[in-house]
């Protein structure tokens, strides 16, 4: 289907009656039927002049007249498939931690990135793949369980990418029985003697 055939108006309410508020290039083309790439520009282009939709990194667009507005971990979940909510935000969101965090932290798979969006930062850590596990769904993004964003952050202070000093502020977490036998059962070889060393 040609763009000329798609009315703003049109897009708006297919969008609306599928609850989109988020999609890709790709979720567009399939979505519509559109097979030339060129069509298919030209279509979010024209949108995106109307300020009907916001390009938020290549191929990721956000619907602005969505009747349910995404939050920024949503948002995070979808800039990088997979990913999950962990570290800072996830430690902050459950309250273990005061600091207000001026970005918001992911876990991912593959190499670390950084995006910037408006005024928000989303930055994206790589886990060794077994440890990539025991995020859970929780309202309309996924995020690390409590235990898993205490494991997540202190694999990352072993790995010398986050303080020390924030074990002070995580120390009675660490030494609670749940979290203590989380650690036993997940953590592995110099990382589990790394853990004894503060839990």
């Amino acid at each position: 289907m040609e763009s000329l055939f798609i009315s703003k108006t049109y897009f708006i309410n297919k969008l609306r009656e599928k609850r989109i508020a988020l999609f890709s290039l790709s979720d567009i083309k399939k979505l519509f039927g559109i097979e030339n790439v060129n069509t298919l520009k030209h279509l979010l282009r024209r949108l995106k002049n109307a300020k009907i939709i916001k390009r938020l990194i290549k191929n990721k667009y956000l619907f602005l007249q969505s009747k349910n507005e995404p939050g920024d971990f949503e948002i995070a979940n979808f800039l990088v498939i997979p990913s999950y909510i962990s570290l800072e935000s996830a430690l902050s969101y459950y309250g273990i931690i005061d600091q207000f965090s001026y970005h918001i932290s992911s876990i991912i798979l593959n190499k670390p990135r950084k995006f910037k969006v408006d005024e928000k930062t989303f930055i994206y850590s790589k886990i060794n793949k077994g440890y990539f596990r025991d995020f859970i769904k929780m309202d309309s993004f996924l995020i690390a369980s409590k235990e898993k964003a205490l494991f997540d952050y202190c694999y990352f202070i072993y790995k010398g990418l986050r303080s020390l000093n924030v074990l002070d502020d995580i120390k009675v977490y660490l030494n609670m029985p749940v979290f203590l036998k989380y650690f036993k059962i997940n953590a592995q070889g110099k990382f589990r003697n790394f853990l004894t060393k503060y839990a």
